[in-house]
């Protein structure tokens, strides 16, 4: 087995200039991810502070709920920021896989948040609906609204672009949460030039529609986020993988391939099919170099297990995998066919 050493220390790499460590790749990646996540703190406060201030002076209930939603988010970027500190941390005997999943579950609070914001929004909008309060110092209260369509959007589009570039299924979502957080000012904005055009019902109608955005938003990032949890990966994920592995000299096929987002970083296992009568360093480097392509290859990539299984001319290799066969479903059914030919379906051994 290749790889097997590397398990949780993947900087020690064998015969190479460079280092592939999951610490320090993790450290490099949140080191742009916490940046991104203080500015936007610091942004949010920001367009929170001037909502209130101007929510305070003009009376504008909708403004005031804005300013809020968007003190909300501070607490919520703050709890992003802790996660992605605690990702740093290196895999311990109790964390063996280190602690990327901190990340994914930030993601799943964010959601929640998002979801929140919707139910928020909708009790606020019919009890505006059934009790409409003059607003006065409109032209000021716009402004302020102005403020917050054009903070959050400068805020999302920050912290998307670094999520996407660092792999970051959370702060992707949480730059999500904040363009999300324009439309809300935004209808806050429709809301009070409808009152200003004397149509005072026009902020509770224009949040009700922010609402359905919301919910429609909420949909959408809840699926990415949830798919990140249940280990869901690109199909052409894994043919990458696949190409990168078979690629590599003296590899005769690759097969069993796993992958899986944990955090930011992106774990590996495959199984090699090499010459059955190659000495055991020979098939170490082989599978080594199989190693650095994929972390060469594949973005995003920090850890990678690889199997050796031995192949016979012929494909009578299959005798390798009966001691173990049995644990796994329809295995005595199939263990015979396990290695007729390199296309085949392979049952999974967990024998890593």
């Amino acid at each position: 087995m290749a790889g097997g050493h590397a398990g949780q220390h993947q900087g020690r790499h064998h015969g190479h200039g460079h280092d592939h460590g999951v610490v320090d790749r993790a450290a490099w990646a949140s080191a742009d991810g916490i940046r991104a996540i203080k500015v936007s703190t610091f942004g949010l406060a920001a367009t929170a502070a001037v909502q209130f201030a101007i929510a305070a002076f003009g009376g504008s209930v909708a403004l005031l709920a804005d300013g809020l939603h968007n003190l909300g988010d501070v607490f919520t970027t703050v709890a992003l920021w802790v996660a992605f500190r605690a990702s740093r941390r290196a895999a311990d005997e109790r964390y063996t896989f280190g602690y990327h999943r901190f990340e994914d579950l930030a993601g799943i609070g964010i959601v929640a948040i998002i979801a929140l914001t919707a139910a928020a929004a909708a009790y606020e909008s019919y009890r505006a609906m059934l009790r409409p309060r003059a607003v006065g110092h409109l032209a000021i209260s716009m402004a302020a609204a102005v403020v917050g369509i054009i903070g959050n959007e400068a805020v999302a589009q920050y912290k998307i672009a670094i999520g996407r570039r660092i792999h970051s299924v959370a702060l992707e979502a949480d730059g999500i949460h904040s363009r999300v957080d324009g439309f809300v000012s935004a209808g806050a904005l429709v809301g009070l030039s409808g009152v200003a055009l004397g149509y005072p019902k026009a902020d509770p109608i224009a949040a009700l529609a922010i609402t359905a955005v919301i919910v429609w938003v909420t949909i959408g990032t809840a699926r990415g986020v949830i798919l990140r949890v249940v280990d869901a990966v690109d199909p052409e994920l894994i043919e990458g993988i696949q190409h990168s592995a078979e690629a590599v000299a003296g590899v005769i096929d690759s097969h069993d391939i796993q992958a899986r987002w944990a955090g930011r970083s992106l774990l590996v296992n495959l199984h090699l099919s090499l010459d059955q009568d190659l000495p055991l360093h020979e098939a170490h480097d082989i599978g080594e170099d199989v190693r650095h392509a994929i972390l060469h290859d594949v973005e995003g990539v920090s850890q990678v297990n690889v199997h050796f299984d031995p192949w016979a001319e012929g494909g009578e290799d299959a005798h390798y995998h009966r001691a173990t066969a049995h644990h796994f479903d329809g295995a005595a059914d199939n263990a015979a066919h396990t290695h007729d030919h390199p296309d085949h379906d392979h049952i999974p051994h967990d024998h890593d």
